[in-house]
């Protein structure tokens, strides 16, 4: 599958990725759902290598960190002029620097984003992005959780993925996303199929009963128990919300 610059005057929600290493696109953005949806105009990625304008420009990508230490810098003067062809006045797309420092990215924020025209996400790499990037364009940044990675397409990848499946007509099933984890503050309680006995395990009697108010009630044990196990900190915000 090809991945092509995008001209925003096309409605589709649009996920524009600055990045040093454009080959990781479409990846996994580019199989089930998330790809037949791309192939379909659903939505559309638009892919911006970094060292490709460094190189027109006669500029290097990085330099070293202002101040001493180990590692490069993705440099100002190379994103920033990147940004000013992508995005428009009549652009309101967010923009997103990937960084293990910035705000964790959950469920809400994908609801958010994925109701607007899409996002344009840097991806930084090495020892990350220099810092005028980020106070020249107001850019949030972004976090997938409590670790550092390779680089910021991975974790671009997830954000775009969690807001793609939420678009109209990219998931298989609208109503599956009702009961999914996170969206009633629980996570989702535990899922069988065929056999019905493997081994010394089975599905759970009750899920074979026919009896679907038992069935809820029992998922929805199960949901509160594998949140108090797994994440307690949400089942207290759970507990504070409700």
């Amino acid at each position: 599958m090809s991945v092509k610059k995008i001209d925003k005057e096309n409605d589709s929600w649009t996920a524009s990725v600055l990045t040093v290493t454009p080959e990781v696109f479409p990846g996994t953005l580019g199989v089930s759902n998330a790809g037949k949806s791309l192939k379909d105009g659903l939505w559309n990625l638009d892919i911006h290598d970094i060292k490709e304008y460094a190189n027109i420009e006669n500029l290097r990508a990085d330099g070293p960190p202002a101040g001493g230490g180990p590692g490069m810098i993705l440099r100002a003067d190379v994103i920033l002029p990147i940004i000013d062809i992508i995005k428009t006045k009549a652009d309101r797309r967010p923009i997103m620097v990937m960084t293990p420092r910035g705000k964790v990215f959950n469920q809400l924020d994908a609801k958010k984003y994925s109701s607007g025209a899409g996002v344009i996400i840097i991806c930084g790499r090495y020892e990350g992005i220099d810092q005028r990037v980020v106070d020249s364009v107001g850019a949030l940044e972004v976090s997938i959780g409590d670790m550092v990675l390779s680089s910021g397409d991975i974790a671009a990848s997830l954000v775009i993925d969690s807001c793609v499946r939420l678009i109209d007509g990219v998931m298989g099933k609208k109503e599956s996303s009702f009961e999914e984890s996170f969206e009633n503050g629980l996570l989702e309680y535990p899922q069988y199929t065929l056999p019905r006995s493997y081994g010394e395990h089975e599905i759970p009697e009750i899920l074979l009963s026919g009896n679907h108010e038992k069935i809820k009630k029992w998922r929805i044990e199960k949901s509160i128990n594998t949140t108090k196990n797994n994440r307690p900190d949400l089942w207290r915000k759970y507990l504070k919300s409700d």
